[in-house]
């Protein structure tokens, strides 16, 4: 045991002045990095590189309901109509295209790169119920979630459609570190501006169609603020890479909102007022910060041609914004009697209380990217 200690000690001083004696004839110790730009491209000074993505994105959020329907009639208990039951029936958007481009200026020598690029996503998607013809008579009826209930007796149809709009620009600041192991990350930070718009509406009314109600909630958020993340790529082999990234951004920006009521009813004409009866609710403006993220995994091949590179890549992306759409609805609407002598609940609505409440904005889906490095 002595002797196999001794042999050991005597290794390790050995090795030791080994490595000393490297370091002073200026050996470097290993290094866990290398270049990031070893070839040579058309301009040796600058890497111009231009980028497109085509995005399959389904937006979501948490306020897409557009109608409740209640249907009291219940054959099992002595009174039907009270005890009513509710469903109630959401908005599930379809995946739509969308794009992003971009253009990045990379200094090979200092791995440094500066980055802009647009994200843009518009869609539309739509939904609709009908009570069962069979429940007619029987109390069953539908309704926008603030006034379900003796009010909305008359309706028995519901249709609700969803917009979407969503602009992003980004200008992004980046620095570019290369492992010895085929990992390459990319760190950078910068100003993001972002639009978000969603219009969810709604629309209710008899089999008769002579009474109906319309429900059109927008909400609007304008923003800038900043933004921070990394991108890796990660080879493995013959140009295939494992790639992804995550981010995370601060938007602080202006955010409002209005909600438009329209009523059709054979009351309005009695009382000689043009059809339809319009209402509304504005927000005119309201500072809002919203935090943002974004995830993407995916794998790329990476390709050559003459002096210039190129890049296609397939994935998957998700990008959340906490509480950027904003809605105000009615909680206690007016029901009967009446206010005013003459005037039917079907021939308006009327507020007795309101509630501001916030929903996240979501987009999710595949891309398909192709990049071109000169």
């Amino acid at each position: 045991m002595k002797t196999t200690a001794v042999i050991c000690l005597s290794s390790i001083i050995l090795t030791g002045n080994v490595f000393a004696d490297e370091m002073k004839k200026g050996s470097p110790p290993p290094s866990l990095t290398q270049p990031c730009f070893p070839k040579t491209y058309c301009c040796s000074n600058v890497i111009f590189d231009v980028y497109g993505q085509w995005l399959y994105l389904q937006p979501n959020g948490s306020n897409l309901y557009y109608a409740a329907e209640a249907f009291p009639f219940n054959t099992s208990i002595a009174l039907p109509p009270a005890s009513p039951n509710w469903t109630v029936f959401e908005i599930d958007p379809n995946y739509h295209s969308g794009f992003q481009v971009g253009t990045q200026f990379t200094c090979p020598r200092s791995s440094m790169s500066l980055e802009l690029n647009w994200e843009r996503l518009h869609s539309s998607d739509s939904d609709s119920m009908v009570v069962s013809p069979q429940s007619y008579g029987t109390g069953n009826m539908v309704g926008p979630f603030f006034d379900i209930g003796p009010n909305s007796a008359a309706y028995n149809h519901a249709d609700g459609k969803a917009f979407f709009h969503f602009d992003a620009v980004n200008l992004l600041f980046g620095k570019s570190v290369c492992f010895t192991n085929g990992l390459k990350a990319r760190f950078y930070t910068g100003a993001g501006f972002a639009r978000i718009k969603q219009n969810v509406s709604s629309f209710y009314w008899n089999k008769e169609g002579q009474t109906a109600r319309g429900v059109s909630e927008v909400s609007t958020f304008t923003s800038g603020g900043p933004e921070f993340g990394v991108d890796f790529d990660y080879k493995l082999g013959k140009g295939f890479s494992f790639t992804g990234g995550s981010s995370m951004a601060l938007y602080m920006g202006q955010m409002k909102n209005h909600t438009t009521y329209t009523s059709y009813s054979p009351a309005l004409t009695t009382q000689g007022i043009p059809q339809p009866n319009i209402q509304g609710t504005t927000v005119p403006n309201r500072t809002q910060v919203v935090p943002g993220f974004e995830e993407k995994l995916g794998f790329s091949y990476v390709g050559s041609y003459d002096r210039c590179q190129f890049t296609v890549g397939l994935g998957y992306q998700l990008q959340i914004f906490i509480d950027a759409i904003q809605s105000v609805d009615m909680t206690a609407p007016q029901v009967l009697p009446p206010l005013v002598a003459g005037v039917s609940v079907n021939m308006g609505v009327y507020s007795v209380g309101f509630e501001r409440t916030l929903s996240n904005f979501i987009l999710s889906g595949p891309y398909a990217s192709f990049s071109l490095d000169f």
